[in-house]
């Protein structure tokens, strides 16, 4: 079970997490919490 750290919606599975933080906040990092400026070139 995942959270976002944003918005607090919790998902089922990691693959609907990062989806949803990738169309609704711009996160590129499956890290969460990291925002795409600070990532490791990925």
């Amino acid at each position: 079970m995942a959270n976002c750290s944003v918005c607090g919606e919790s998902f089922s599975d990691d693959i609907r997490f990062l989806n949803h933080m990738m169309e609704k906040h711009g996160f590129r990092n499956p890290n969460v919490g990291t925002p795409d400026r600070n990532s490791r070139g990925y």
